[in-house]
């Protein structure tokens, strides 16, 4: 009978370690590409050159009842220093895309202004995404966020709960 209530106790304790684990897990990987967003976006404030270009907005719609689109990827095009017309797929920031507003000419483009790396001009981003900070980014995230500091905190109240009942 004592070996069976230590079996349960131990596979409670595992069970809380492993959420309260899975928790921080999705905490750190988020916040890691929180830091990367924000860092890039701090690169491009610093050394980015802005010029006029065009913004082509895809989109990805589901099927069935209640169809929605959402924006499944920003393409930009512009020229560079050189004059050269340059055309790059805009890169996602913590998972979330910039998407420029405003009116569309007949080809669908959006006129916006571009912000580029001039050693690595396909590196570009929409000039809005600047006003973006840290705190922005976690909130296109608030999801994962939310599951991982529920999990973190479930698995550390189970363990710290179980502690208390010796």
């Amino acid at each position: 009978m004592q070996f069976n209530t230590r079996a349960r106790r131990w596979s409670r304790m595992v069970a809380a370690l492993v959420i309260a684990l899975l928790g921080v897990s999705i905490l750190t990987v988020n916040i890691i590409e929180v830091v990367q967003g924000d860092d890039r976006i701090a690169e491009l404030r610093a050394h980015g050159r802005r010029v006029p270009g065009d913004a082509s907005v895809l989109e990805a719609c589901s099927t069935g009842r209640g169809a929605e689109c959402s924006p499944s990827a920003v393409w930009l095009s512009f020229h560079d220093a050189k004059g050269l017309p340059e055309f790059a797929d805009e890169a996602r920031l913590a998972h979330s895309l910039y998407v420029p507003s405003g009116p569309r000419d007949g080809e669908g483009h959006v006129r916006t202004t571009v912000v580029y790396d001039p050693s690595d001009p396909e590196d570009a981003q929409a000039a809005g995404v600047l006003r973006w900070n840290a705190w922005d980014l976690i909130e296109h995230r608030w999801l994962a966020f939310t599951i991982g500091l529920v999990l973190a905190g479930a698995g550390s109240a189970a363990l710290a709960i179980d502690r208390l009942g010796d």
